[in-house]
């Protein structure tokens, strides 16, 4: 054989090689993860089989491999959520009823150790908030009116409970960058008339998945101008150190902690309050959960939301009744309807959701709440292309806190409505402020490519990977495939 004609035969055999590997990746991944799973991998076995299961395989057989492999490893959150999306593709054979029955059986088994519980009303906007870091630390904001109990009384509750969750909660009173801000106001917004008034309150300062801190706002006096006694004071405060740890819901049973009515007149009583078993449980339930929001990037836990709390339909649910209850308990106070607008937006059910929030609007007290009302009409309004009311509301929300979801918010809203040059102008400013945020970079590169500006967009994500390499693997940036090469 000649040296060209072997070239050709080389060429041929090469062409035909490739060819077949384009024809039947999936076919050769599965082949892989059978490979491994013989040979006892099971992290590569599971690579291998979810490569295949991405190009289309949908062999019975191949599938109950991938499941044994998964059920057979140490069963973490991340086997967890891969056995969640698993049940996610359609098909309905043995594979996919064996993983459904087992994932039962660990909700059962879960909710065994904690038996009596209302985790169930613990989600911010659909999704688990909580520190993952221990000791939770907390200072006060002085203030020269408030009484010296105040502080004494609040600090014996975050003591209490240390002391009643066996030490698996641990605070720590720190003056640099504190987790939790508590806060005094002297002026009590509800009238001598109000049957029930809040007591205090408790805002979350996020960012995108971060949770940057919590503040309890404590009012001072009662509306007929008393100051609170040292027990309300305590009382109040074991209800909301649960929010600040990240329980933003609330309990129906009136004997719980965490009933809705607990900070307000209706059980001010003079006598200190006992957190139940129910009380400690939830808490403590809420802090093996992984969260969707944290106080770190990649926050940990021992087991997905989805089996604590079911799927998002089941998390809507809970949250639409417990805004229902809410509303019911305390028909003057707006958080119930800006929670109960959240869960009618979770449905795409926007024209309730602007109704409970006007109503909201209408009871609005402190300016937190009014920014709260605001954001979220800015946020309705987006979704449903109505971008010039998005603007009144984002504007309307600056005028009481100029923070970076609303900065975003903004941002998206310019993008929609093809206001390019603000938007390019406010995801800069953003970035400045966050430059590791994916989010942002990813909105800034999508207008540079969507006008044909690519070495704008290339320059953009050159600057993001070389502050952050590790994104570079991203699934997110998956889509830009040659404005990646070379960077």
């Amino acid at each position: 054989m000649t040296r060209k004609s072997f070239l050709i035969v080389l060429l041929c055999f090469l062409l035909c090689l490739l060819w077949y590997k384009n024809t039947h990746q999936a076919e050769i991944a599965s082949y892989l993860g059978d490979y491994y799973f013989r040979k006892n991998n099971m992290q590569k076995a599971q690579t291998y089989f979810e490569k295949a299961f991405e190009l289309g395989l949908n062999d019975p057989k191949q599938r109950d491999l991938y499941v044994n492999s998964i059920i057979n490893s140490p069963m973490d959150t991340d086997s967890q959520q891969k056995l969640v999306n698993f049940i996610q593709i359609p098909a309905d054979d043995g594979a996919k009823l064996k993983t459904e029955y087992f994932l039962y059986d660990f909700k059962r088994e879960i909710h065994r150790k904690y038996p009596k519980n209302y985790i169930s009303q613990a989600p911010f906007n659909q999704k688990i908030i909580r520190w993952d870091n221990m000791p939770i630390t907390y200072n006060f904001v002085k203030n020269g009116e408030t009484p010296e109990y105040f502080e004494r009384e609040v600090e014996k509750a975050f003591t209490e409970w240390e002391k009643i969750t066996d030490h698996k909660l641990l605070f720590s009173r720190e003056e640099k960058n504190p987790n939790i801000i508590i806060s005094f106001n002297e002026n009590n917004p509800a009238d001598v008339e109000a049957k029930k008034y809040v007591v205090a309150y408790t805002i979350p300062e996020i960012e995108g998945n971060i949770l940057k801190g919590m503040e309890i706002k404590f009012y001072l006096k009662e509306p007929n101008d008393e100051y609170f006694s040292p027990n309300q004071v305590y009382n109040t405060a074991l209800h909301e150190i649960v929010h600040a740890l990240g329980f933003m819901g609330h309990s129906y049973d009136r004997d719980n902690i965490m009933y809705l009515s607990k900070d307000s007149v209706s059980v001010m009583k003079d006598s200190r309050e006992i957190p139940t078993e129910a009380d400690i449980m939830t808490v403590e339930l809420l802090y093996k959960i992984k969260p969707d929001i944290s106080n770190v990037k990649k926050p940990t836990g021992e087991y997905i939301p989805y089996l604590v709390l079911g799927n998002q339909e089941d998390v809507n649910t809970a949250k639409t009744r417990e805004a229902k209850h809410y509303i019911r308990k305390a028909p003057a106070l707006p958080i119930g309807y800006i929670d109960l607008a959240e869960s009618y937006a979770a449905k795409k059910e926007y024209p309730k959701a602007i109704k409970a929030l006007e109503h909201a609007e209408r009871l609005a007290n402190t300016d937190d709440v009014k920014y709260i009302v605001y954001y979220n009409l800015g946020v309705i309004y987006y979704y449903i292309n109505n971008l010039e009311m998005a603007k009144t509301y984002v504007n309307k929300a600056l005028e009481y806190q100029n923070t970076e979801e609303i900065n975003y918010l903004l941002a998206e809203i310019y993008t929609k409505g093809e206001e390019y040059s603000l938007a390019i102008d406010k995801y800069k400013e953003l970035l400045v402020q966050d430059p590791s945020n994916i989010d942002y970079t990813i909105g800034l590169t999508n207008i540079y490519v969507t006008n044909k500006q690519f070495f704008k967009a290339r320059e953009v994500l050159k600057k993001h990977f070389q502050t952050n390499p590790q994104n570079k693997t991203n699934p997110r940036f998956n889509s830009y495939g040659i404005l990646k090469m070379f960077i």
